[in-house]
């Protein structure tokens, strides 16, 4: 097949597919706001502002939590009826040479939701709004985009050889189930079956056309990578000719107009991405559905204004953002490099963790502070280790609670021995604020009354801060301890999490986003991000507001963080702007 036929159906559908996508875009954002309203009404019917991954179990413990998961998958259900069945129902009639109504095409996907309601469709629902985006495999909606494995549980999958093999495993057979059913909804809302019939139609399809399939899906994702790079190439190739002008506002000015057009294309490609693999699969479905006999309808040549209309407005407005970025480059651009640097357990991978010498690492290495993890021994005492029990660190499947200090300071973590929580204390003073995680199965109250015990011993209140999952114990401390600083960790939230009552809120990578990031500053308090390993997002995250960083890369996080602060206005705008680009 020639190049142009490959391109032409995608090509002649941007017109109507930008309106489907701009009508649905509309529809949802305004279900999700209500919906979204509603629930945070809800939940301040209970007294709460937000709801965490510490305190999930609130939701099933008031009428407000299950009128709530009720709107919820109400919301879910209008976001498959919409982006999902509407689509596959558009795309078809598109490709057909049809003139596809948008609303009816809509209407018709919310009445196609009774074709879900059995097991089949279930899984169907629970793939295309849990797995799909965490796998990055086959159509997901919008809404779950984001959905992702927390990383601090994927360090423990990629470093524990059966949990890792286990995982790539399960990746594989979901990959396997995704192509052989990928036909299921295509037949369901196309041909009239039920999903029974539709997934033994899938999988006859699939399997009858393996070899093609397969062909035609890797030269599908190779056309759209190079599109979109030659999209990119036509921004980018102005924007190497700007530097050429001397250093100053024109200079900048057209940084910021050719970078605003390559974040357009960036974010054009992740708009139609979606739509453009629905085509793709539906084209193939008819195809295949025929024995190979139905052909790509060729529309005439038409005159678009609503193109046109959306490529004018795009330059007026990438225009107008230009002019008052050069003229308030400092106020709209993150040129101000401020996020602390705080070594995880103890001093990251630069030294045995949780040890003593992590902690003197970690300072000699410019760190603003150290996390540490304690855990109570049989005996009553505090020592510092972060798995349940010794047998990573020390070779011991022991946990402390199994062992009395005596026995805990037998052992060692490559050459050094496992320190108490005063000897942390001791380590840090006048050096690094100490993050102190109340962690395992002895994380209660007794522990936050004694850590704070010690802590006031050592009268290093201001240079301390408690920190922990559990959302219970720390409020017990604000309640009983107002004077000592706490640190919630979080790597789900819902709602105002900007309204809990700790001086430090430290979020997962994937839920700090700006706009939670300004809302705990409006609050006066302070943000940490964790746990933050890679280039990249040491990158991302050094150049936003963030107070502080997690990281176990403690000396990469330095030389970023110094590289970051002699950068030129090309290089400030280019990260700014990418910031904004989705992440999944």
């Amino acid at each position: 097949m020639k190049l142009k036929n490959r391109i032409l159906p995608f090509y002649q559908a941007i017109p109507k597919l930008l309106l489907f996508q701009t009508a649905s875009f509309l529809i949802l954002s305004l279900l999700t706001w209500g919906i979204s309203a509603l629930c945070s009404l809800l939940l301040g019917l209970t007294g709460k502002t937000s709801v965490t991954s510490g305190d999930l179990g609130f939701i099933f413990t008031h009428w407000q939590g299950y009128v709530m998961i009720v709107l919820v998958i109400l919301m879910v259900i209008a976001y498959i009826a919409v982006e999902l069945n509407a689509l596959v129902i558009y795309s078809s009639k598109l490709i057909e040479g049809e003139n596809p109504s948008v609303w009816q095409s809509i209407k018709d996907g919310f009445a196609s939701m009774k074709k879900y309601l059995n097991l089949r469709g279930l899984v169907i629902i629970i793939y295309a709004v849990v797995l799909a985006p965490i796998l990055g495999l086959g159509f997901s909606v919008s809404l779950t985009s984001t959905f992702f494995i927390p990383r601090f549980i994927m360090s423990v999958i990629t470093n524990t050889p059966v949990f890792l093999i286990a995982y790539i495993i399960v990746m594989i057979l979901l990959t396997i189930v995704a192509i052989i059913y990928c036909f299921i909804v295509h037949g369901a809302l196309l041909d009239g079956m039920t999903m029974k019939e539709a997934g033994i139609n899938s999988r006859k399809l699939v399997k009858g056309n393996l070899k093609n399939f397969l062909f035609e899906i890797i030269c599908y994702l190779v056309i759209a990578t190079l599109a979109t790079a030659a999209l990119a190439a036509c921004a980018a190739l102005p924007l190497l000719i700007v530097q050429l002008i001397p250093e100053g506002p024109v200079q900048i000015f057209f940084d910021i107009f050719f970078c605003s057009l390559l974040l357009v294309v960036a974010l054009f490609a992740a708009f139609m991405s979606v739509s453009f693999f629905v085509i793709k699969l539906t084209m193939l479905y008819k195809k295949y559905r025929s024995n190979g006999e139905w052909a790509y309808q060729k529309r005439e040549k038409q005159r678009h204004p609503l193109v046109i209309t959306v490529v004018v407005l795009v330059l007026l407005l990438c225009i107008g953002f230009s002019i008052a970025g050069t003229m308030n480059f400092n106020e709209i651009f993150h040129t101000d490099i401020t996020a602390g640097i705080i070594a995880h357990r103890a001093g990251g991978v630069e030294a045995p963790e949780n040890t003593v010498k992590g902690i003197e690492v970690a300072y000699e290495l410019g760190a603003k502070g150290a996390e540490i993890d304690i855990q109570r021994t049989s005996d009553g005492y505090y020592v510092v280790n972060h798995d349940a029990d010794f047998e990573r660190v020390a070779g011991v499947s022991k946990t402390p609670n199994e062992m009395t200090l005596n026995e805990v300071k037998e052992l060692r973590v490559d050459g050094e021995p496992v320190p108490t929580l005063e000897e942390m204390l001791d380590a840090s003073r006048n050096k690094v604020i100490l993050f102190v995680e109340l962690k395992g199965e002895t994380a209660d109250n007794q522990m936050a009354d004694d850590a704070v015990r010690i802590i006031k011993e050592k009268g290093m209140e201001d240079q301390t801060v408690l920190i922990s999952l559990k959302y219970d114990i720390l409020d017990y401390i604000e309640q009983k301890y107002p004077e000592m600083q706490t640190g919630y960790l979080a790597f789900i939230s819902f709602g105002e999490i900007e309204n809990t009552p700790f001086d430090y809120l430290a979020l997962e990578e994937e839920i700090s986003t700006d706009e939670t990031i300004a809302a705990i500053h409006g609050k006066g308090k302070k943000v940490m991000v964790w746990t933050v390993n890679e280039e990249d997002d040491i990158t991302y995250f050094m150049s936003t507001d963030a107070d502080a960083i997690i990281t176990d890369s403690v000396k990469l996080s330095g030389e970023i963080k110094d590289r970051l602060s002699k950068r030129k206005p090309i290089e400030i705008i280019l990260q700014a702007l990418s910031n904004t680009l989705p992440t999944q």
